[in-house]
């Protein structure tokens, strides 16, 4: 009886986790802290006592989405749905001087590097206290950190570094994670291997920049030897790379992706324009020749890979001439994902100081154009697949109106990339991670359709 009284004395915590990848490992991070501290978790935000939104406050939407939360949940607070607030991560480390006086009914605003005290910060808000805890971001975890898995059992994030050292001019995030650190390679092995026990397929490597580590502690880049231990690990069956800066995306790296036989044949790399006079704006250190030679090195080096990239229209002083450099590129280069994002003024950034900032609406027409060439480029891109056969690691059920399972090829990552929809025997029972071959008989925009041939 003692027990079951301890359980439901039990302080509920729900969290809002905001943003990308990396953010969802600092939550499940903050939530494992949690839990080994006896809190219970759970996924009712409107129904707990203790309610944590992790932000995002990269570029204005991210930011807007953060404080749009925040507002959502002081109303719950307000009609007593839950009892205390605490604000997370990017957003009031950088701006938590404002929002201590717009949002007083926040209870808490912890910074990006501080949420490994967050059982204690809670304690402190449970007896009544205001709690401002943001110092400087220098926190990095370590595979003895507890996690709570916020996403499915078959694939997991691995952070092998947190921070940045380049000054794009465009972004603010060294100023919200401070500068690169890496973690040791026994130290990321030792995670995935874990994560593997646990169940996990695919293991997906984040960083803010991934090819730049081990620079910091070795002054060596060393994710060519991270790679191959990583590949070496039984029972993982995919590994994916996101977020490798153009600069130091090496033939090593590249050769080593094409020589394993687990890591993906996927390139996410963000490219952000092509014009060098634009590249040079945004202090990118590539100009547009080196930008094509990168594009060629890695279809050379990589059969069949996929590119996924990202480009920012409407840069201060981006010209029509600049924008249609653009357009011509991504026709040539036909990625097979791309995503595009309108210029966002950050404040603190280098490039809110550049003249020649440009009206939103040239912005949004500029991103429109960008993107329905893509879609077209898509869809002629996927025609080119039917016949083929692809493993694909299966998701689940597909919606309704769908036939069968849905599932991911290599070519997309959870979340951010398309979906193939695999026709199934009605006997077949498939569950989240399984691998089955598929004959792709139909393509669209962006998504997959195919015939299931048997397990892998």
């Amino acid at each position: 009886m003692s027990e079951v009284i301890e359980k439901e004395s039990q302080v509920k915590v729900g969290m809002v986790s905001l943003g990308c990848a990396k953010t969802l490992v600092d939550s499940e991070l903050t939530l494992g802290i949690l839990e080994k501290n006896d809190y219970k978790i759970v996924n009712d935000v409107e129904d707990c006592d203790v309610a944590i939104v992790n932000t995002c406050a990269f570029i204005h939407e991210a930011r807007a989405e953060s404080i749009d939360q925040i507002v959502q949940l002081t109303a719950l607070k307000e009609q007593g749905k839950i009892k205390k607030l605490v604000v997370l991560g990017c957003l009031p480390q950088k701006y938590h001087h404002e929002l201590e006086s717009e949002l007083p009914e926040v209870d808490a605003f912890v910074g990006s590097g501080d949420y490994p005290r967050i059982a204690e910060i809670i304690k402190e808000v449970q007896a009544g206290k205001k709690v401002v805890e943001v110092g400087k971001p220098l926190y990095l975890y370590d595979a003895e950190a507890p996690r709570f898995s916020l996403t499915p059992s078959h694939y997991k994030y691995v952070k092998i570094s947190e921070g940045c050292n380049h000054k794009c001019s465009f972004c603010i995030i060294p100023q919200l994670k401070g500068l690169h650190r890496s973690r040791p390679i026994h130290d990321v092995v030792e995670e995935a291997k874990r994560q593997s026990r646990e169940g996990a397929k695919e293991l997906i490597l984040t960083g803010q920049d991934t090819t730049f580590y081990g620079k910091d502690f070795e002054n060596k880049l060393l994710l060519p030897e991270l790679l191959k231990e990583l590949n070496a690990i039984d029972d993982v069956a995919w590994i994916r790379l996101l977020y490798a800066y153009p600069v130091h995306l090496s033939d090593r790296i590249l050769e080593t992706i094409a020589s394993s036989d687990k890591i993906c044949n996927y390139i996410d790399v963000p490219l952000q324009h092509i014009s060098s006079r634009m590249l040079e704006r945004m202090n990118r250190h590539v100009d547009k020749e080196f930008v094509h030679n990168l594009v060629k090195r890695i279809r050379t080096i990589i059969p069949e890979v996929a590119i996924r990239t990202t480009f920012i229209v409407g840069f201060p002083g981006e010209t029509e001439d600049d924008f249609n450099q653009l357009m011509d590129f991504v026709k040539e280069a036909k990625f097979e994902r791309l995503g595009v994002f309108t210029y966002s003024y950050e404040e603190f950034s280098t490039s809110s100081k550049l003249e020649g900032h440009i009206d939103e609406e040239i912005k949004k027409e500029r991103l429109h154009r960008l993107m329905s060439l893509q879609q077209e480029i898509s869809e002629q891109e996927n025609k080119r697949f039917i016949g083929k056969t692809f493993s694909v690691m299966i998701e689940g059920l597909a919606p309704k109106g769908k036939p069968g399972y849905v599932g991911r090829t290599y070519m997309d990552a959870p979340d951010v990339d398309g979906s193939t929809y695999v026709e199934t025997p009605e006997s077949l029972i498939l569950k989240p991670g399984d691998i089955v071959q598929c004959q792709i008989t139909d393509s669209y925009e962006y998504d997959l359709t195919g015939t299931f041939l048997n397990n892998k």
